[in-house]
C-alpha cells in the first residue's frame, strides 16, 4: 500500500494556491493533469513550479503513467533538488513498477535531507518487498517515532515482526492499526498470517470471516480478498474434516482458479491419493509462477514432493531447499523423517538437514520421501 508523502506538504502549501482540483488531489487524475499543468505554467516562482509538477507526476502515477510520471518528478527536481516529497513520490513511482532497489534509493535521497514519515514507512515496507526483515522493522520504528498513530507504519511494522518471527508482538500492531483505522483491509490479512504462525488456527478464520463481512472494509480490494480467503482455507486445513477443506477447497478455486492456496491443498489431497500426474498438471501454476507472486514454504514442499514421486531429483532437492530457506523450522520435521529413513543429519539446522537431504535423494531416490 504506497501512501502519498507529506513530509514537505505543509511547506509547499505556503505557496500560491492552484486550481481546486489540482491542489487537491481529487480522483479525477486526467483532470488533475491538465490543471497541474496550467497551474505549472502560471507558478510565480520555483516551489510553486516544482509543487505543481509533483502534483501532476502522482496524478500521472495513480493512472499507471509511470514513464511519464518519472519524467515530470525528474524535472521538478530540477526547480528544487531537495524536495522530499518529490523524492519520496519518486520512489513510489519505481516501487509501483516493481524497482524495488531504486524505490530504496529514491527514499533514502529524501531521507538524506530530512526527516520524513512516508520516506520512512515506504523505505520499511520496499525492505520487506527484498525480505530484510531488520531494515524493515528499524525503518517502521523510525516512521512510528515521527507519529506513533500512523495506521500505515503500524501495519508495516507488525510485518516486520511476522518475518522476525515475532508473530505475537506483531499483532499488538496490526491492533493499533485496526483500532485507528478500523477498515484496514491490509491489517486485518497480516495480521491473519500473524495468527497462523502461531498456530491460532480458529482465530484465523474467526478474524478472516469478520475482515469478509460486508461492511467491516470499505472498498475492499479483490486482491486482498482473495488472500484473506486463502489464510482462511490454510488455517481451515488445519483442524476442519478433510472433506470439508475439499469442499472449501472447490468453492475456491470456482471463484479464483488460479489461487495458489486453493490449488496446493488440493493438490496434497491429490498427492495423498497417489494421483501423482494430475496434482502436476494442477500444481504448474505453482511451479511456473508467472506473476512473481511471494510463494510460501509449503508450496515448494508441495512441488517437492512431486517431483520426488516423478524422479525429477534434482528439482525435488531444489524445491526442498527453498521450501527450509523460507521457513527453517521445517528442518526439524525433515530431520525426523530422514532418520527414519536412516539418514540421521548432523544437526536440525538446514544446511545439516540439506546435506543429509542430498544424500537420501541420492540414495533412495523417489523412495527418499519426506513430505512436510
Amino acid at each position: 500500500m504506497r501512501v502519498y508523502a507529506s513530509a514537505l506538504l505543509a511547506t509547499l502549501c505556503a505557496s500560491p494556491a492552484f486550481s481546486q482540483t489540482c491542489e487537491d488531489r481529487s480522483s479525477d487524475f486526467a483532470a488533475r493533469i491538465v490543471l497541474c499543468d496550467q497551474a505549472f505554467a502560471a507558478a510565480p516562482d520555483v516551489v510553486a513550479a516544482a509543487y505543481a509538477l509533483a502534483l501532476k507526476g502522482e496524478a500521472q502515477r495513480m493512472l499507471g503513467d509511470y514513464t511519464s510520471a518519472d519524467d515530470t518528478l525528474r524535472y521538478a527536481l530540477t526547480f528544487t533538488p531537495e524536495n522530499v516529497w518529490v523524492w519520496v513520490e519518486l520512489g513510489n513511482v519505481a516501487y509501483d513498477t516493481g524497482n524495488t532497489t531504486s524505490a530504496i534509493a529514491h527514499y533514502s535521497a529524501a531521507l538524506a535531507v530530512e526527516d520524513s514519515v512516508d520516506a520512512y514507512a515506504n523505505r520499511a515496507d520496499a525492505w520487506w518487498t527484498v525480505r530484510m526483515a531488520q531494515r524493515c522493522s528499524d525503518d517502521a520504528d523510525q516512521a512510528l517515532r515521527l507519529d506513533a498513530q500512523y495506521a500505515y507504519a503500524n501495519e508495516i511494522k507488525g510485518r516486520c515482526l511476522v518475518d522476525l518471527d515475532q508473530s505475537e508482538l506483531a499483532l499488538g500492531y496490526f491492533d493499533t492499526a485496526l483500532a485507528i483505522n478500523p477498515g484496514y483491509q491490509n491489517a486485518y490479512r497480516n495480521k491473519l498470517s500473524a495468527l497462523f504462525d502461531l498456530g491460532r488456527y480458529k482465530d484465523v478464520v474467526a478474524v478472516a470471516d469478520l475482515a469478509l463481512k460486508p461492511g467491516t472494509v470499505p472498498n475492499p480490494t479483490d486482491q486482498l480478498v482473495e488472500e484473506i480467503r486463502g489464510l482462511r482455507l490454510m488455517a481451515y486445513a488445519n483442524f476442519a474434516p478433510e472433506n470439508m477443506v475439499a469442499a472449501e477447497a472447490d468453492a475456491m478455486l470456482r471463484v479464483y482458479p488460479e489461487n495458489y492456496t486453493a490449488v496446493n491443498i488440493k493438490g496434497m489431497r491429490l498427492l495423498n491419493a497417489k494421483k501423482v500426474a494430475e496434482v502436476d498438471e494442477l500444481t504448474r501454476i505453482l511451479r511456473q509462477n508467472t506473476d512473481g507472486r511471494r510463494m510460501e514454504e509449503a508450496f515448494y514442499d508441495t512441488l517437492a514432493q512431486i517431483d520426488i514421486a516423478l524422479g525429477r531429483l534434482d528439482q525435488a532437492f531444489a524445491n526442498f531447499e527453498s521450501a527450509l530457506n523460507l521457513d527453517p523450522g521445517l528442518s526439524k520435521i525433515y530431520a525426523k523423517k530422514l532418520s527414519e529413513l536412516g539418514f540421521l543429519p548432523l544437526s536440525n539446522a538446514p544446511a545439516g538437514v540439506l546435506t543429509a537431504l542430498r544424500r537420501c535423494i541420492d540414495v533412495k531416490k523417489q523412495t527418499c520421501t519426506v513430505a512436510g
